[in-house]
């Protein structure tokens, strides 16, 4: 047995003052975001309700695409392979069309003969969205609706079967403004380095993140104790993570000794949580190319390098990686050899 679905809905009008018990409902019909919930997941229900003697159903569904996209979707029939589902076998699948540009989708299912009319309550299907966006203030809080725009339910005899519709409806509280960006993390790119040698580069891991809910460009500035080290430029979105690298070429007549290291983050306009605009990490040695600590650069450096060869960086001991390539080779070699002869007075 077939169904049209197409003609049923001018047999039957369906609202919310329906006199029939049968529902077919979004659940849970209500999620609220107090919180920034960019990016978060979240997955609906869409259910029929004590029903009796379905056969067939012509469901669409929509969403608002501005600030919900589309993940996955997940049909529940027939209750022969989903307990959860609705409809018994054998089935006719007519329609399980998603258009993600429009925000809708449309599934059709029926039983055929021999199958035994569905009743009581079971899901559909269930969806899974993600918010792309969530608004800030001025703009108003979202309420977004997860709508049953036509939903028609048939019985074995081709009959409609009269029913209510609940929608779902998705709150995103408007975020009070908030500027802020912070350095959650300083460190020597490569892992252990504490040595930062003359005449060669220094490279440092620095961690900022932007924990406002607005786009914001900003310098990063390393320093060693007060001295600058270097410096960036960085624009991160809202709720952004970005780790950068900042280079170090050591001028060969810095003063020698141990430094710590300091990365900042310049305040952004109505920032008022400064305090984790500034990290700081362990200090570094600034020193001329000596691995033994004999003060000079001699054969002796070149055996200890050579011993080190071959060898990436972790196990490889860093202070022997030269260029910070994140290994040990014939490059490291040529620039030990380059200072061969320099003395630490």
């Amino acid at each position: 047995m077939s169904f049209i679905f197409s003609i049923l809905s001018s047999a039957i009008v369906i609202n919310s003052m329906a006199s029939g018990v049968t529902i077919v409902k979004v659940d849970p019909s209500l999620i609220e975001y107090f919180e920034d919930a960019t990016g978060q997941e979240f997955t609906v229900a869409i259910k029929i309700i004590d029903v009796t003697n379905l056969y067939g159903f012509d469901l669409k569904f929509r969403w608002n695409t501005t600030f919900l996209d589309y993940v996955s979707h997940s049909v529940r029939v027939p209750k022969d392979t989903y307990p959860d589902g609705v409809l018994w076998n054998p089935i006719i699948p007519i329609q399980d069309t998603i258009d993600t540009s429009a925000g809708t989708y449309w599934i059709a299912y029926s039983s055929r003969w021999p199958a035994p009319s569905f009743n009581g309550s079971g899901t559909v299907f269930t969806m899974t969205f993600r918010v792309k966006y969530h608004p800030v203030e001025p703009e108003p809080t979202a309420n977004i609706t997860l709508e049953l725009y036509s939903t028609d339910l048939v019985d074995k005899a081709a009959g409609p079967i009269p029913h209510t519709r609940q929608h779902g409806i998705v709150i995103l509280h408007a975020l009070a403004a908030r500027h802020d960006v912070a350095v959650i993390d300083v460190r020597p790119t490569l892992l252990g380095r504490t040595i930062a040698y003359r005449g060669l580069n220094f490279k440092t891991n620095v961690t900022i993140q932007n924990q406002g809910n607005f786009t914001e460009t900003f310098n990063v500035t390393l320093y060693a104790n007060t001295t600058v080290i270097g410096n960036q430029s960085v624009t991160l979105t809202s709720g952004m993570t970005q780790t950068i690298i900042l280079v170090w070429t050591v001028p060969t007549n810095f003063p020698k000794g141990n430094y710590t290291l300091k990365a900042t983050a310049s305040i952004v306009t109505g920032e008022i949580d400064i305090a984790d605009n500034t990290c700081v990490d362990s200090m570094i040695l600034v020193t001329i190319v000596d691995f033994n600590g004999d003060k000079k650069c001699n054969i002796l450096d070149l055996v200890k390098l050579a011993g080190q060869f071959g060898q990436t960086v972790p196990p490889g001991d860093p202070k022997y990686d030269l260029d910070c390539n994140g290994k040990i080779n014939i490059l490291d070699l040529v620039i030990c050899a380059r200072f061969f002869g320099t003395t630490d007075p």
